[in-house]
């Protein structure tokens, strides 16, 4: 059986190939502990080396693809933000600190990252909090399940543009259907997207739309594959329902429900569509965040300085959530 498996005895000496040869005289002729042929060896050495040098070959184009698409601008806007590049001034030379004091000095700026903080919180929060609670009632188990999976999973498959015409349409004043059934039960009708504090919590309902279902999904599926040993035995100890989600099943699900906080908290920093098609930014600057905020400067006044160095700040108030989002999955 060891010829057959390539094994040797550690009374014998290895022949050509892992095939043994005669137990040598005067040696101790019971088994030692086996180990692998030669060939075996050779064989997983080869193959060791082989995978190593395929890997480090194949994740080439993946690094390029990240450092021309990722690396090459960011430092590219790095270093536009240290001039005073704009629409009549084309030199990116002398370098200068002026955009960043600009920054630290503006109000507006002041205002839009407070506005950006808010946004934030308020779409990653609820999105998180609903969306593990619809993804909780999609693991139910119910004959009509499969159905309201489709139903509530829907607004994935709407994208952010077509949502935000929808939506738009929906809370316009004089037309939209949200203000019509309002008028029919007699309550207040606010003017959602021109009013300086319902424009805000309006791009916020917009975005948990689209965004609880991306939460809902990623729960779903760590519910789905969640092992069943723990939350029977708690079953069979007496704990209730709450105890057993609380002690069992979300400490289970807490990895891929960081995941979805930090998905969604990555997606917020980039909205976009939402706010210019709803809003504008305004009214006045109600609901300009930094993203928002940056194109203006870039792309409508022409100012490419300033809006590199509010990019490069975007870039470090978005650092500082998702650190701690990767802090708390390491936590056990």
């Amino acid at each position: 059986m060891s010829r057959q498996l390539g094994l040797e005895s550690a009374g014998s000496q290895p022949g050509l190939l892992g095939h043994e040869s005669e137990p040598v005289p005067g040696r101790p002729s019971h088994p030692g502990p086996d180990r692998p042929g030669l060939s075996r060896r050779l064989a997983q050495a080869g193959w060791s080396a082989f995978d190593r040098r395929f890997f480090r070959l194949a994740v080439i184009p993946a690094f390029l693809a990240v450092f021309l698409v990722t690396v090459i601008p960011f430092v590219a806007g790095f270093g536009l933000s240290f001039s005073s590049m704009n629409s009549v001034n084309n030199h990116v030379l002398p370098p200068t600190l002026a955009n960043y004091k600009t920054i630290l000095t503006d109000p507006v700026t002041h205002t839009v990252l407070l506005n950006t903080v808010i946004y934030v919180v308020a779409a990653v929060v609820l999105e998180t909090g609903f969306g593990l609670l619809l993804g909780v009632l999609l693991a139910t188990k119910h004959r009509l399940i499969s159905g309201f999976r489709v139903i509530f999973l829907l607004p994935l498959t709407v994208a952010s543009v077509a949502a935000a015409i929808s939506w738009s349409a929906l809370l316009n004043t004089s037309q939209g259907w949200i203000n019509y059934y309002l008028g029919l039960l007699h309550l207040p009708q606010p003017n959602w997207l021109a009013s300086s504090t319902a424009a805000m919590p309006s791009v916020v309902i917009t975005d948990m739309w689209s965004g609880i279902p991306v939460v809902a999904v990623i729960v779903l599926a760590a519910l789905i594959g969640a092992p069943r040993d723990p939350i029977e035995a708690a079953m069979v100890d007496g704990a209730g329902a709450w105890n057993r989600f609380r002690y069992v099943t979300f400490p289970a699900i807490r990895p891929a429900l960081v995941l979805a906080a930090l998905l969604r908290t990555v997606a917020a920093f980039q909205q976009f569509a939402l706010f210019e098609i709803l809003t504008g930014g305004g009214p006045g600057l109600s609901t300009t965040v930094i993203n928002f905020y940056v194109y203006q400067q870039t792309i409508v006044y022409g100012n490419v300085g300033y809006g590199a160095a509010l990019a490069v700040l975007l870039v470090v108030v978005m650092a500082v959530p998702l650190l701690l989002l990767f802090a708390l999955s390491r936590r056990r």
